[in-house]
């Protein structure tokens, strides 16, 4: 009890020392936050630093903590290849301090910290790549999904979200007649997802996510891809080509209609010099005679 009494008073006591002798303490980092994308995972803040810099202390939950980004001016730090064990749960904390070169004694510098993160959990997938076969029963198509690449590496190589997130991996499939608002629904554990019951001859459009049932309600969705339609719908004249080739072809055409304008003015310029040289010839031969 003595002893914690005298470290809090030397604490107090230092403190207030630090405050009475006018050194301004650097300001805390603000909006100090986790952007995660595909398991690139970078911790962010603000201000920009003037006088002052930051660095960062993460851990797993409850172990020692780690120092990374150590002094630096930016207003992030990739942490994605510290945070080796994947469902763990970290903190980190965004530690303000003065510059090497500032004569200070402070006895705790100010730092924010972060909300707590589980890169497994939170992190956000992003859109998918995919492609639509036609079966040849025509009322039935397969969606081809790919794993997309992760910021994740074992053996020199990125891992896919399949490799990581194993049988906790879903793909959900959204798809509705080309032009239509109406959607239906269709999911499943592998990267081939069979959809049936649709109309012959008729053109679907296809757009897919990656679903995780395992994580928190706001989590479980990736990023839905750009629609595919299949068969593609058949279009206009003007939908089929595209605006640069109606830009070029009209550029063509108007070189061409330069030309024709040169070349009239030249033809016509030449006439008249011809029917001018005929006069002055016949004046010349009358003036003669």
């Amino acid at each position: 009890m003595c002893t914690a009494a005298l470290i809090h008073f030397a604490v107090f006591a230092l403190t207030l020392i630090s405050a009475i002798s006018g050194e301004d303490y650097p300001p805390r980092a603000q909006n100090v936050s986790w952007s995660s994308f595909n398991f690139k995972t970078i911790l962010t803040w603000s201000p920009k630093p003037t006088n002052y810099s930051y660095t960062v202390e993460f851990s797993r939950l409850d172990k020692d903590k780690t120092m990374h980004c150590i002094r630096t001016r930016e207003t992030e730090c990739d942490l994605t290849d510290k945070l080796e064990n994947l469902r763990d749960t970290y903190t980190a904390d965004v530690i303000s301090e003065p510059l090497p070169s500032a004569n200070t004694h402070f006895v705790e510098l100010p730092y924010t910290s972060a909300p707590r993160f589980c890169p497994y959990k939170e992190t956000k997938i992003g859109s998918l790549n995919f492609k639509v076969i036609q079966n040849e029963d025509k009322t039935k198509m397969e969606v081809h999904i790919q794993d997309p690449q992760t910021a994740i590496k074992k053996n020199g190589r990125p891992m896919t979200i399949r490799e990581i997130f194993r049988e906790d991996l879903m793909y959900k499939v959204q798809y509705s007649k080309a032009g239509s608002t109406g959607k239906s629904k269709a999911q499943g554990r592998k990267n081939v997802v069979e959809i049936n019951k649709l109309e012959e001859g008729v053109s679907y459009c296809f757009t897919v996510a990656a679903y995780i049932p395992s994580r928190k309600s706001d989590h479980q969705m990736g990023s839905w891809s750009i629609p595919v339609c299949w068969p593609p719908k058949a279009g206009s004249f003007f939908e089929e080509i595209s605006w640069t080739w109606l830009a070029a072809g009209a550029a063509i055409l108007l070189v061409i209609l330069v030309l024709l304008i040169i070349m009239i003015v030249l033809c016509c310029k030449r006439a008249c010099l011809s029917k001018k040289i005929k006069m002055e010839a016949a004046t010349t031969i009358t003036t003669t005679v």
